[in-house]
């Protein structure tokens, strides 16, 4: 791919890994979703600094592009906890019981992302 010695590699490089994080959040999304017995909602990408997902009240999720560069479990822990949003909008006992149920591992994987995000360069 060429690119042009105006276009900074920086934007380049971001736009390519948002490309990605759009496609392999989408197929995460609507894994889950199935799973969960709802529709995979709508995707929106975002570039928080200090969350890396949401679900609002609407039911639209937005996920933070820099998880892209995270593993895919990782992706799949946040992916889980902001579509179980969907069932239980806050953080009580029934919704940590939906992130269990599609993701029971969530704990090693919260702690994994935790670690990691100290990492991520800021691109």
């Amino acid at each position: 791919m060429f690119v042009p010695p105006a276009v900074a590699a920086r934007v380049v490089l971001e736009k390519a890994l948002r490309d990605k994080a759009r496609s392999v959040f989408a197929e995460r999304l609507a894994h889950y979703a199935a799973q969960l017995g709802v529709a995979a909602p709508p995707l929106r990408l975002s570039a928080a600094r200090t969350r890396w997902g949401s679900c609002s009240h609407h039911g639209r999720i937005s996920l933070n592009w820099r998880l892209i560069l995270m593993p895919l479990a990782v992706v799949d822990y946040v992916v889980a906890h902001e579509l179980a949003h969907l069932k239980e909008m806050n953080h009580c006992p029934g919704f940590w019981s939906v992130v269990q149920q599609l993701c029971p591992d969530w704990q090693a994987r919260r702690r994994e992302l935790r670690q990691l995000a100290r990492q991520i360069p800021q691109i």
